[in-house]
């Protein structure tokens, strides 16, 4: 029987804060609330000697949870030494004080959301932030950290109206020495968000191609419609049958495919994308010079390179009541808007540790399969987004309950898969 190797544990759902981009204010049928310290204690009890990393959040403030230095203590003293320990928080509650409790009590990382440089648009992304120091509960959490080696950074949401500040916000936290920075992609959960979006779904290859060929794909299959119905009644030809066929095969050889719309949307926007990825770019250079850890995004997907981090890492998500999920993507129903449609993220269980073992619930046989189909994406899962077919009524992307391979749970637009969006596990 195997076991998971990370575990990342929701202590609760609940916030202090009401971000922009957030998931909780699109979340469908969720009900809210704090692990016990009993249903913790299980799963620590479990786990013991058997998990080489442990993170402490989801979709809550970790510090929102009244007993949290609690179950980070017993975490420390149950597993021990050899356990990495983490957790990703707002900052609002992570004064001077708690960041010395939190170290004390045995963590050995913790990630900061900062999306800005200054209170003022931090706040309008974070929105409630202007209620707290959260720089300032930074910059002291940044030296209380060298008291225990522990490591400080953070995570920060690219979108429009924030990717020009990127380059100085890796410059605060070089200043800070601080030690890594986390950037994702935001993922746009209200059509609202889709036009903050600063990145392509479309694999850069497909859209290379779309653009040699004039951006005449779409037209081009048209005309070899009528060109085929042509020969069938007339047995004469245009040529665009054939010439549309000798295109899609030269992408094809390349292992991609073109969808015309989505490609166009993305030519539409080439200049900003361009600009998103020198600032990037610069970016990795502020960081490199202070010598930081850097984890940064592309700007455009690709399909061949596509990923599950919690595949990669044999991880586990256990919700605050104990319900496992796959993933955070995938653990509560919420809308997303992508790929010029929207779709609706439905929930993903797996069993419930309030009620099973970690063991029985990584092992039974639907998990199993989940997981196997993911270890290689590019061949078991298709990324809608270089399909064709994504933007003209496709019956499986209106839902995540299947994909056109026939798996169960479509995986097919996940965007941390394809490296725009990165987890903390």
């Amino acid at each position: 029987m195997s076991f998971p190797e990370v575990l990342q544990v929701e202590p609760t759902n609940t916030c202090n804060l009401s971000c922009v981009m957030c998931v909780r204010r699109t979340w469908r049928q969720a009900s809210f609330g704090h692990m016990s310290f009993e249903l913790f204690r299980k799963v620590v009890d479990e786990a013991a000697g058997r998990v080489r990393r442990l993170a402490l959040y989801g979709f809550g403030e970790p510090l929102n949870h009244p007993r949290f230095i609690d179950l980070l203590a017993y975490a420390r003293e149950k597993m021990g030494d050899g356990v990495f320990i983490h957790f990703v928080t707002n900052g609002t509650l992570m004064d001077g004080s708690a960041a010395r409790r939190v170290f004390e009590a045995g963590a050995d990382q913790v990630a900061f959301s900062v999306d800005a440089p200054d209170l003022e648009p931090l706040s309008e992304i974070r929105v409630g932030a202007q209620r707290y120091d959260v720089l300032g509960n930074l910059r002291e959490a940044a030296r209380a950290k060298e008291e225990y080696a522990a490591r400080v950074g953070v995570a920060v949401v690219l979108m429009r109206r924030n990717y020009r500040m990127l380059p100085e916000i890796v410059r605060r936290a070089g200043e800070l020495n601080l030690d890594f920075i986390v950037v994702s992609h935001m993922v746009p959960y209200h059509p609202a968000l889709a036009c903050e979006t600063v990145y392509s779904t479309a694999s850069r290859e497909a859209v290379e191609f779309f653009k040699e060929t004039g951006g005449r794909l779409d037209s081009l299959a048209r005309e070899a419609i009528y060109d085929s119905l042509l020969a069938h009644y007339t047995y004469s030809s245009s040529g665009k049958q054939k010439l549309y066929l000798q295109l899609v095969e030269k992408i094809a050889a390349r292992g991609y495919s073109v969808n015309a719309d989505i490609a166009r949307d993305t030519l539409q926007r080439e200049q900003l994308l361009r600009e998103v990825e020198e600032y990037i770019e610069e970016a990795r250079e502020v960081a490199r010079a202070y010598g930081l850890e850097a984890k940064l995004p592309s700007v455009y997907a690709d399909s061949l390179r596509r990923s599950c981090p919690y595949i990669d890492e044999n991880a586990m998500m256990i919700l605050w009541d104990g319900n496992v999920a796959p993933c955070m993507d995938l653990a509560y129903e919420h809308p997303l808007y992508t790929n010029l449609h929207e779709k609706n993220v439905r929930a993903v269980r797996f069993g419930s540790v309030a009620s099973q073992s970690i063991e029985e619930v990584w092992n039974s046989p639907r998990y199993v399969q989940f997981r196997k189909v993911r270890k290689n994406l590019p061949a078991g899962v298709p990324w809608c987004a270089d399909c064709p077919f994504a933007t003209r009524k496709c019956w499986f992307i209106d839902s995540n309950e299947y994909d056109c391979y026939g798996n169960e749970v479509g995986c097919s637009e996940c965007v941390y898969s394809a490296g725009l969006a990165h987890c903390i596990i």
